[in-house]
């Protein structure tokens, strides 16, 4: 490793690539981008606030759990965006983007209660009880932290 060099930052390279696809399905104008980016201003509050479990569940009650089951089975931001431009509503969109996305973080990111869940229940109970329920929630905070700068750097207000 050179002197000054360091190890990229996942986290930071993860929410590059869901900003990057997000602004090329949408432009940084659309409705959803806007919305999109209220929801990353606003969901990293509820992570730091409620857990990861609740904002989750949160997630669900806004989005459905289609996408977010979808990108348990394909974890690639293209794929994720293939799948939520079928929904037509701009609101659950934006909801459904941020939970897949946090989601595929996650399991790349190797968190336990994530890696061999098929389905967002799945998680909901695995991360219910958890010993290491702290462990994922601060990878989740890392990753909505840096989206959240991203999207308001990227994206219009509403």
């Amino acid at each position: 490793m050179r002197m000054g060099s360091r190890a990229s930052d996942p986290a930071l390279d993860f929410a590059l690539k869901c900003v990057s696809a997000v602004q090329s399905a949408y432009g940084t104008k659309g409705d959803v981008s806007k919305r999109f980016r209220a929801r990353c201003r606003h969901l990293v509050e509820s992570l730091y606030y409620s857990g990861l479990a609740y904002t989750l569940a949160y997630v669900v009650s806004k989005a459905g759990s289609s996408a977010l089951n979808s990108a348990l089975e394909a974890p690639v931001p293209d794929k994720i965006i293939e799948h939520v431009k079928q929904v037509k509503e701009a609101e659950e969109a934006s909801y459904a983007l941020y939970g897949a996305f946090l989601l595929v973080f996650l399991k790349q990111a190797g968190v336990s209660e994530v890696v061999g869940a098929k389905t967002v229940l799945d998680v909901l109970g695995n991360l219910n009880g958890s010993a290491t329920a702290a462990i994922a929630e601060a990878k989740a905070l890392r990753f909505a932290e840096w989206l959240k700068r991203l999207a308001e750097g990227i994206f219009e207000a509403e």
